[in-house]
């Protein structure tokens, strides 16, 4: 008999949730909605920050839909494509990429942004350009 006093209640609970007026709408520019936007880096274009054949690189992206309500209440996401065997997948900016060769050392790619543009940034071996690379940009909000 409780059981079917609980399932009466819980039914009655969840019919009756749904109920009531729509709200206003949201304010323009305001909602969910997504942008998807990819570019490659050729390994020529990366520039070096610093000293000549230092190890950190960087590649500006402009004008993007990057206005201020998606500065200061969206979302910018970067990944970038790697083959994994004979997969293509995406990794999630910042990712490492260690590397046993000549004693060791690490790959590492990272990003910022600000109104209407990204920057890509690369750690790479010192006296060597990173190489050509792929990468996916989502902007959400």
């Amino acid at each position: 008999m409780k059981q079917y006093v609980y399932l009466f209640a819980f039914m009655a609970l969840a019919l009756s949730a749904c109920e009531g007026p729509m709200g206003p709408a949201g304010e323009p520019g305001e909602g969910l909605g997504m942008e998807v936007h990819e570019f490659t880096v050729v390994s020529r274009d990366w520039e070096s920050l610093g000293e000549a054949g230092g190890v950190t690189f960087y590649r500006y992206i402009m004008d993007l839909d990057i206005g201020s309500y998606i500065y200061k209440s969206g979302n910018v996401s970067v990944f970038m494509y790697l083959m994994d065997g004979d997969n293509e997948v995406q990794a999630p900016l910042p990712y490492s990429i260690p590397h046993a060769d000549n004693g060791g050392w690490t790959e590492h790619y990272s990003f910022d942004f600000d109104r209407g543009t990204v920057s890509f940034y690369a750690d790479y071996r010192r006296g060597e350009r990173p190489p050509t690379q792929d990468f996916r940009i989502v902007l959400t909000w």
